[in-house]
């Protein structure tokens, strides 16, 4: 069995962490760049959990802290696409209020059933999880159609507003989902087995979606700048 190898988690988790931290302490608009900060730091926090998993497969708590991690990805870009397309439409909030729900119910199940997650193996940069049917199942349906409504939210926010900046940020953020979701789905048909890949390998992937984010990041902070420069002129 090939050895699993770190270098290209931590790399990519350091990234990631860097870019949190720019996007952070970066000027523009807090209601965009604090989720994306947010989700730079779930999809660092992943790698570095990845990490974790592999060196102690045996012990189970760090593949909990795993999916407890990327659990909050959906919701929190839900909540992304919220603000940046629908941010006047109170009535809007329900759709990712509600995946928040639904995550925080699946974290409870992470951890409060024994055997939700019970073994994990790792090969060269991939993590495989073992879990029980109806966890597989109801964690599917969960994450998968969290992306899907990701995509298409994403879209119909781009189609109403009428801010060129929003626009170009919403079609950064479906390119990013789109350039993640595909090559892994790509990968997971062909290679169907073994089971249990597809979290570790849509979170390598997700570094696509980190570059967009940070992307938009670069254009809300040019975009302050040029207001401001606007107003003192």
């Amino acid at each position: 069995m090939p050895e699993y190898s770190p270098v290209l988690a931590v790399v990519t988790g350091l990234l990631e962490f860097a870019a949190a931290g720019y996007t952070f302490l970066s000027s523009g608009r807090k209601r965009i760049l604090y989720p994306v900060g947010l989700l730079f730091l779930l999809l660092a926090a992943y790698q570095f959990s990845e990490v974790a998993v592999c060196a102690h497969p045996e012990n189970l708590l760090f593949a909990r802290i795993a999916f407890f991690d990327i659990t909050w990805l959906p919701p929190l870009g839900l909540w992304l696409t919220y603000q940046l397309g629908f941010s006047d439409k109170k009535s809007f909030k329900t759709l990712p209020l509600a995946y928040f729900a639904a995550a925080l119910g699946l974290v409870m199940w992470i951890f409060l059933d024994p055997n939700c997650v019970t073994k994990s193996v790792c090969q060269l940069v991939i993590a495989r999880y073992v879990h029980l049917s109806p966890f597989d199942l109801v964690y599917g349906i969960f994450y998968q159609s969290g992306l899907v409504v990701f995509i298409f939210w994403a879209a119909a926010g781009m189609v109403r507003t009428v801010d060129p900046v929003l626009k170009k940020n919403l079609a950064n953020v479906q390119m990013g989902v789109l350039g993640f979701v595909l090559p892994s789905l790509y990968v997971r048909i062909l290679y169907p087995e073994p089971d249990g890949i597809l979290p570790s390998v849509m979170c390598h992937f997700a570094l696509i979606l980190a570059f967009f984010l940070f992307i938009l990041v670069i254009r809300e902070r040019r975009t302050l700048r040029s207001q401001t420069k606007l107003v003192n002129e």
